[in-house]
């Protein structure tokens, strides 16, 4: 059961998501942190887990959206929701800097979060497959909603444009069913299928092959 703290954790999600919006559109970013809430407990979320789901983007995006540094918001979620739900959160984030700096470069921290999810807990890899698996179906929809000839607009929207992301996550959906932590957990072995599923899709709208999307972006398969 839900008790108070998920809707307290859906209140400072909104307040640190605000003015945020999905990329290269006007839909609030508090959007996502929904679905990939709704995505969390349709797998078997716990309590802990949702609100982790909540707050996934808070340490990678909040200190461009509320000025303050990643550390600060992260003993804040201490504070009020403990320590796991912390530590759930550091598993969802390639990044985490401080208010009014770059984050790292996109190989080497997409390259990171890959090796990470090698020893990654059911908990974090249930945290993190939601948020993969809700962005992977939003690109899904507009890839299949707009016509061939605007599909390399619509992925301009990403800094590694087609190759680079659809790689990604085809790199993502083979490291979620590689990991030995979700053999324990038969809701999270149906979560990776129905992201490696939504992949395969991705991959077939943009006539591609899995061997072809794992080879055409900057990233080396491990």
């Amino acid at each position: 059961m839900l008790t108070d703290r998920f809707p307290d954790a859906l209140n400072l999600a909104h307040a640190w998501h605000a003015t945020q919006r999905r990329k290269g559109g006007e839909v609030p970013y508090i959007s996502h942190l929904l679905g990939v809430a709704s995505v969390a407990l349709e797998f078997g979320a716990d309590e802990d887990e949702a609100i982790a789901a909540l707050l996934h983007d808070a340490l990678e995006d909040g200190p461009e959206y509320t000025g303050r540094n990643a550390s600060d918001l992260r003993l804040e979620i201490v504070r009020r929701f403990g320590e796991r739900v912390a530590q759930l959160v550091d598993g969802a984030t390639d990044d985490a800097p401080d208010a009014g700096q770059a984050k790292a470069p996109w190989q080497d921290r997409k390259a990171a979060y890959l090796r990470h999810l090698r020893a990654a807990d059911t908990s974090m890899l249930l945290v993190s497959a939601s948020d993969k698996l809700h962005n992977a179906r939003t690109i899904l929809t507009e890839v299949l909603t707009h016509p061939e000839s605007q599909r390399a607009a619509f992925f301009e929207r990403f800094s590694q444009g087609q190759a680079g992301t659809v790689q990604y996550y085809r790199l993502l959906a083979d490291a979620f069913m590689a990991a030995p932590a979700g053999q324990a957990r038969p809701g999270l072995r149906a979560l990776f299928r129905e992201l490696e599923r939504t992949v395969s899709a991705i991959e077939h709208a943009c006539g591609l092959t899995a061997d072809e999307a794992r080879t055409g972006g900057p990233l080396q398969a491990e």
